[in-house]
């Protein structure tokens, strides 16, 4: 979970701490062997957390920007990009990045990341020729009523089969290509017996999971019904969703997570995540207020995740 400290300067400075989904504890010192990166404290760097467990880190000190293995023990755990420029420390914080590929790939991938409030990504092209990253404003339509409106946002989002797939309505999602500039479609859905029971308080998540991509509705805190495509089972996976539309998967026998269930943390300020069983319905919700991360602290809910295919 990410939280702000205060440095010499009384300024404040955004860092980050972990939440171990398998101990239901926050990840706060350097015993467990994360990279420096990601303790608090140590580096000045702003980190943004992928569905594919890499996260994407630049340093403040002269911008350098790299993908981190988190838990790679190994000295080759990062690989090296471009530098992200014109985006402030505040906004990659909250930005959505989302890879279509493991970056390891021989293919190469495609580095996505989504401005939280604003029409604007920036995109990078791995394995390629391109030196740096492009930054794209986009104009995708209008949405609102008589009283106000504003411009359709890429949310929520998912990379699944080399794409970006976001703004998921019951009949229809649009697709992002990267052609190799940006290309938007959309894709006409039968929509039949799907519906949010006129509440219109449902959040939605897309996520990728084992090839296939999957629609989450997060009920306030509680999956009150579970609606994700249909789907009552997710075998021995679990999936994850946090604020600002990150959605991802995990296998959970081998890392200590409970299969079959979403793992959930719903705003911003939340003191506890909840872990919700697909299978018989039971919801738990684990409180962050003994945990070593001062509660009042808490600004964003980061999962982290191996990176391992999943």
């Amino acid at each position: 979970m990410e939280r702000s400290t205060e440095t010499g300067s009384g300024q404040s400075k955004s860092s980050t701490t972990f939440i171990s989904a398998a101990e239901k504890k926050p990840i706060t010192d350097g015993t467990t062997g994360l990279p420096s990166e990601l303790l608090l404290g140590v580096n000045a760097t702003v980190i943004c957390a992928t569905p594919l467990g890499w996260i994407l880190v630049r340093e403040s000190a002269g911008g350098s920007t790299y993908l981190l293995d988190p838990q790679s023990r190994r000295q080759d755990n990062k690989i090296q990009l471009p530098p992200l420029a014109g985006i402030e420390d505040d906004v990659l914080m909250f930005s959505n990045c989302l890879l279509t590929d493991q970056p390891n790939s021989p293919a190469g991938c495609v580095v996505l990341v989504v401005h939280p409030i604003d029409p604007v990504i920036w995109y990078h092209h791995m394995g390629t020729t391109s030196s740096e990253w492009i930054r794209h404003e986009y104009d995708i339509g209008i949405q609102g009523d008589d009283h106000e409106t504003c411009k359709v946002l890429i949310v929520p989002i998912a990379a699944c089969h080399g794409k970006f797939y976001f703004k998921c309505y019951f009949d229809e999602i649009v697709v992002l290509d990267f052609c190799p500039g940006p290309v938007f479609t959309s894709l006409k859905l039968d929509g039949a017996g799907l519906r949010d029971g006129g509440t219109g308080r449902i959040q939605v998540f897309l996520l990728e999971s084992d090839g296939e991509l999957y629609m989450v509705h997060v009920y306030r805190m509680d999956f009150s019904e579970q609606r994700w495509c249909l789907v009552d089972d997710l075998g021995d996976r679990a999936f994850f969703v946090a604020p600002w539309y990150f959605g991802a998967s995990c296998l959970a026998g081998k890392y200590g997570i409970q299969k079959n269930c979403v793992y959930s943390v719903c705003f911003l300020s939340d003191e506890s995540f909840t872990i919700s069983n697909i299978g018989d319905g039971t919801s738990h919700v684990h409180s962050l207020r003994e945990a070593e991360t001062p509660c009042e602290a808490i600004c964003r809910a980061l999962w982290m995740l191996p990176t391992d295919p999943k």
